[in-house]
């Protein structure tokens, strides 16, 4: 009879008196999903008690039951949805594409299988084993590590460490990220309240305050629980119940923000969060660089690529008419900055050319321009670039495939939570740290391959390629900068970057005997 009940309306609800509201620790509001889902699907429950010689069963469908009876038993419950919203047509037409709704599917699976660390979970789609979590032995902690590692991959799993710290009656614990631990993207975030997986702007701000002026451009990962009384928070404000609000975002916001910067403190050996130290320039007769090369990483602003971010001018936009009058021949090249920075001398004048934002205007017209006419040059990789991503970032990626195949990039599964880059377009190298953060930022600059223009698919594709495909403070030969100032002239905007960055300086003769006050000589 519980199974028979346990469709029916009201019959699951938590609530029996007003004040539940405030310790509800169901997910739901009231605890009715299995009536909920039956009401807009066809649904079918076998179940069976623990060493019974049968099972029973309930078949329905728009939330009427029409068969029941005896089967075979089985190990536990079997629920199983089919038609969602086939009596809801309005409905239907919100869901996204099938890749779509697979990724936010994962995604629900994985915050699950880290909060519960007690229960198996195993997701199969389409007769396909996503992924298969066992439970892990030992103490708490290293039962979410080894958790966490299934989950978001053994890379990424081994920049986490474990902290935990009480305040009052709120219990922090979990998972963050180590100082050389950091993430391309948000996506290895994950809160809980009470268990509840949870989205708060007041949680992510505080974490990113512990780490403030350590990340640079990327993010912290982080698994974090808070435990505290059901009165103090609201998830009531929005119909997911995801979004969270606190009777106190202050003091959460301390809780949080004052807890991680602890742990970093104690950290024994703190790495250097400084930027690579330039070391003093000296140029032999020859104008060439004759210091060490230093070494350094490029990475993604978030603000550069949101829609309408992207600094693209036509030839004949009015900041852009006379845009080569800095080209002043003859060209001398005179040496090289910090490895960043070119310098030349233009007809009587100085050039300082920003070597990075200079490659990337380049690459970004060429690629643009081989993609429009569709001739885009393809190199296949002699041996394929493979990083390892978190199931969920793995699905958000597979749902732009198909485009990315047009567009140049190969890529495809390679094992549970591989993504193997077979080709990329010919003017492009990546990295497996590169392919990483292009393909963890694709999905969430993107979003959804279906609703994005293709104007702004193209051009933020192109211009995530060429930040990662530019090797920032490289010793450039002196053919190789004559060979780049040639190819910034030709280029439709040499003034600026793709991001909107100027390319040089330019100072003419004037402007350096007036600054030397020798303005009469000239």
């Amino acid at each position: 009879e519980d199974l028979l009940l346990s469709v029916k309306r009201h019959s699951t609800s938590k609530i029996l008196n007003f004040e539940d509201l405030e310790t509800l620790k169901s997910f739901g509001f009231r605890g009715e999903a299995l009536y909920s889902i039956f009401a807009v699907s066809r649904l079918s429950i076998i179940t069976s008690k623990e060493n019974s010689e049968f099972g029973i069963s309930i078949n329905g469908q728009g939330g009427k039951i029409i068969s029941e009876g005896q089967t075979p038993p089985v190990k536990g419950t079997i629920i199983e949805v089919r038609d969602l919203f086939f009596n809801m047509p309005a409905r239907e037409k919100f869901l996204k594409s099938d890749q779509s709704e697979r990724s936010h599917l994962v995604r629900t699976m994985e915050e699950a299988a880290l909060a519960n660390l007690d229960i198996s979970f195993t997701l199969k789609i389409d007769d396909i084993e996503i992924f298969s979590f066992h439970v892990a032995l030992g103490d708490s902690a290293n039962r979410l590590l080894e958790r966490s590692a299934l989950v978001l991959g053994k890379n990424l799993s081994k920049g986490l460490m474990g902290m935990e710290n009480k305040n009052g009656e709120i219990l922090l614990k979990g998972l963050i990220s180590k100082p050389d631990g950091f993430s391309a993207s948000r996506q290895n975030q994950y809160f809980f309240v009470n268990k509840r997986p949870v989205s708060s702007k007041v949680l992510h701000q505080a974490l990113y305050r512990a780490y403030s002026g350590l990340t640079g451009h990327k993010h912290p990962s982080c698994v974090l629980f808070i435990d505290m009384p059901a009165a103090d928070f609201d998830v009531n404000i929005h119909p997911q119940k995801k979004d969270v609000k606190f009777k106190d975002d202050g003091d959460i916001f301390k809780i949080i923000s004052h807890s991680v910067l602890a742990k970093l403190q104690k950290l024994e050996t703190p790495a250097s969060f400084t930027e690579n130290n330039t070391d003093n320039l000296n140029l032999n007769h020859n104008g060439v660089n004759t210091i060490a090369e230093p070494t350094a990483t490029t990475s993604f602003k978030d603000e550069e690529f949101k829609q309408g971010g992207l600094f693209f001018k036509s030839s004949d936009s009015e900041d852009t008419a006379g845009v080569n009058s800095w080209y002043q021949a003859p060209i001398i090249y005179l040496g090289q900055i910090a490895c960043s920075y070119l310098v030349f001398e233009s007809g009587r004048g100085l050039l300082l050319i920003d070597q990075h934002a200079a490659q990337e205007r380049i690459l970004f017209e060429k690629y643009l321009d081989e993609f429009s006419s569709d001739k885009i040059k393809i190199q296949p990789l002699l041996t394929p670039v493979t990083v390892e991503l978190s199931r969920s970032q793995i699905e958000n990626a597979m749902r732009w495939k198909e485009w990315l195949d047009k567009a140049g990039f190969e890529i495809d599964l390679f094992g549970a939570n591989t993504v193997r880059l077979h080709s990329t377009p010919s003017i492009f190298y990546f990295t497996p740290e590169a392919l990483s953060e292009f393909l963890s930022y694709l999905a969430e600059v993107l979003g959804n391959p279906e609703k994005s223009t293709e104007d702004l698919k193209r051009n933020t594709v192109a211009t995530l390629a060429c930040k990662k495909s530019i090797k920032a403070r490289d010793k450039i030969k002196p053919e190789e900068a004559i060979r780049l100032i040639e190819d910034l002239k030709k280029a439709k905007d040499s003034l600026h970057c793709p991001h909107g960055r100027p390319t040089f300086l330019h100072f003419s003769a004037h402007d350096i005997a007036r600054h030397f006050g020798r303005t009469g000589a000239l």
